[in-house]
């Protein structure tokens, strides 16, 4: 590509020779030029983080602020709230955290108590449980049966007793028959005959009784004390789980206690830490603006601040971008990642290179200089940057839309403009006269002549 000419180069400044006037002219030349569009918008940070307040509802107060416009590192403090209502909840967390873990030992102990005296009443019961199994065992088939079998010989043996009395009381009768004793004898073996048969009738009463009375009895309350003793033994049990279970909801419920205080001593602790606002990104300080007391103003010492409420933001300085407008006839000429250099009032000495990085896509209405015109929104990123740079610096652009080659070309300011047609003042034979011109691409200083013109010729820069 042929070296550019600097626009300052194109515009010669001489005198025609018209008898007339002494005209500023210009030749009209063939050369190279660079199409640009100019603009003017404002810096501002390509990444921005909004720092605000994590303590809940409104308990913060402002007591100090870093300078508005300070450039800070990650962790460095932006914000100070005042930390007492907050030490103060942080240490009443503590001792509700002391306490609960101190109620939660005793339903634990408590707990383990129940359990022991649950086992030792359960081993009781189970033990008597036995005991009554074991006398029923020992009743039904020992003592009983044993006691039964002994009144009955007892009938037997008085039985026999009786048989032999009797027998013998035969005997006497026939020896008083023959003679041989006396009736007297009869009288004492009839008297032992008596005697053996109400001894038979005591066993066999005994017997009996002990049979069908005593026996089914003494079986059935060795039954019911087994019965009895099982029942016990089934609600010792329920009554051990339900006072175990009773005792360990206590106490798990205590634990739940524990873990509440745990939580609420981490929120008091993040909350006092939250006390002191730190900056996430390292930026610029730059305060946030919101009506307070029916005024516009940013945040002061003495502000209540609630929770998420914004207070400042931290633009990342290290990466700008320009934000700004460029007019609906020139949008055509610029596309994302065309080359711009960008200037700024504060430092118009330093000149920072970047790319054109997004195009609006819906046109807006709104006034560039002293007319109304329709625009399209236009970031510049910025591949470099000045130290002392500002969001919100007014910045000028220049966006190289691309290079015109070996082009008829006269300054701008020698064009007029009639009736929508464009004509110059072309010098001929002493004299200036009016020649309609077909124009094509432009600068701000140089417009390049399809037509109308020739190479050499002589314009005017001012109406004759």
């Amino acid at each position: 590509m042929k070296k550019f000419l600097l626009i300052l180069t194109l515009v010669t400044l001489g005198c025609g020779d018209s008898s007339q006037l002494n005209l500023p002219t210009v030749e009209v030349k063939r050369m190279d030029f660079n199409v640009v569009v100019e603009t003017i918008g404002s810096l501002d940070a390509a990444r921005s983080t909004v720092v605000s307040s994590s303590i809940g509802g409104d308990r913060g107060t402002i007591i100090w602020l870093i300078d508005e416009g300070s450039r800070v590192k990650v962790g460095d403090a932006l914000v100070r709230l005042d930390s007492t209502p907050f030490t103060d909840a942080v240490v009443q967390a503590k001792t509700t955290l002391a306490e609960a873990r101190a109620v939660a030992a005793s339903f634990e102990q408590s707990l383990g108590w129940e359990k022991i005296q649950s086992q030792r009443q359960v081993a009781t019961a189970e033990f008597d449980l036995r005991v009554a199994e074991l006398d029923l065992l020992k009743f039904e088939k020992g003592d009983g049966p044993l006691e039964l079998s002994r009144l009955e010989s007892a009938v037997q043996e008085a039985q026999q007793i009786n048989n032999q009395f009797a027998g013998y009381l035969q005997d006497l009768q026939k020896l008083v028959e023959d003679g041989i004793i006396t009736q007297n004898e009869v009288e004492h073996g009839r008297r032992k005959v008596v005697d053996s048969e109400k001894v038979l009738r005591m066993a066999n009463q005994k017997f009996e009784i002990y049979r069908d009375f005593v026996f089914p009895s003494s079986l059935e309350k060795a039954k019911g004390r087994v019965s009895r003793a099982t029942l016990e033994l089934e609600q010792i049990r329920r009554s051990s789980l339900f006072q175990t279970g009773k005792a360990k909801a206590a106490m798990d419920q205590s634990f739940q206690q524990v873990e509440d205080a745990k939580s609420k001593l981490e929120q008091a602790t993040k909350e006092l830490e939250a006390t002191t606002i730190n900056a996430p990104i390292p930026g610029m300080v730059v305060y946030r603006e919101e009506f307070r007391g029916g005024e516009r103003r940013k945040p002061r010492i003495g502000d209540s601040v609630w929770h998420n409420q914004p207070l400042l933001y931290l633009p990342d300085i290290s990466s700008m971008v320009v934000n700004t407008f460029i007019r609906e006839v020139d949008v055509h000429k610029v596309a994302v990642g065309t080359a711009a250099t960008t200037r700024v009032d504060a430092f118009p000495s330093i000149a920072m290179n970047g790319i054109v990085s997004s195009i609006g896509v819906l046109a807006e209405n709104r006034k560039l200089g002293r007319d109304g015109a329709k625009v399209f929104q236009l970031t510049i990123e910025l591949e470099d940057g000045a130290e002392n740079l500002r969001p919100g610096m007014t910045a000028r652009s220049t966006i190289l839309a691309g290079t015109i080659e070996e082009v008829l070309c006269i300054p701008v300011a020698a064009v007029f403009i009639e009736n929508a047609e464009a004509y110059c003042y072309v010098e001929k034979s002493g004299r200036y006269v009016k020649s309609p011109v077909v124009l094509g691409s432009q600068n701000e200083i140089v417009i390049e002549v399809r037509s109308g013109l020739t190479e050499g010729e002589s314009v005017s820069l001012v109406a004759p």
